[in-house]
């Protein structure tokens, strides 16, 4: 039996995860604990990790019952196959959650050179800036020239926003 990625339609993560339970299908749905902020509380509530995934266990016979589960769209693909998802992949992303990383975040948008982003933390949060450099997978070289000068700021990928060309008028850029 191998691991494989499934889409699933938004929001539906926790009902599909139970329908395959139900099913005797072997089925992972990573959870993370984030705070809500209500007008009159907060609240620890648990959340998908990664939105509009789960991961299956399955031995390739059980392809086709695996997708007749409503709220499954399809499998994750490569070379327009099912991809098998590594197992020490999943029990690292296990471990991971496990040891509860405050302010864990997951994107699956891919930051490219020229790409505008707002800064979320520190001096400059805010501010627009454009990805002038990709320094290793983590950081950034963002060009902000919203004080009337040029400042390159080297920040993590975690620290920044990608934003739509049409929201750039709200920011005042």
């Amino acid at each position: 039996m191998k691991w494989y990625a499934v889409y699933v339609k938004a929001k539906h993560e926790r009902k599909v995860f139970e329908m395959l339970q139900r099913r005797d299908i072997e089925a992972y749905l990573p959870l993370r604990k984030v705070v809500r902020q209500w007008s009159d509380r907060k609240k620890t509530v648990e959340e998908p990790l990664i939105r509009g995934y789960l991961f299956v266990r399955i031995d390739i016979r059980r392809y086709y019952e695996t997708i007749s589960v409503p709220g499954i769209i399809n499998f994750v693909r490569f070379d327009n196959r099912p991809a098998i998802i590594p197992e020490h992949q999943i029990n690292d992303l296990k471990l991971f959650l496990k040891n509860d990383i405050p302010g864990l975040e997951v994107t699956n948008e891919r930051i490219k050179k020229g790409q505008l982003v707002k800064i979320r933390t520190g001096a400059f949060a805010n501010f627009i800036g454009e990805i002038s450099e990709l320094r290793g997978r983590k950081r950034l070289l963002i060009r902000i020239d919203q004080l009337g000068c040029i400042i390159h700021a080297d920040l993590g990928s975690n620290q920044v926003e990608l934003i739509e060309a049409v929201e750039i008028e709200r920011f005042g850029k």
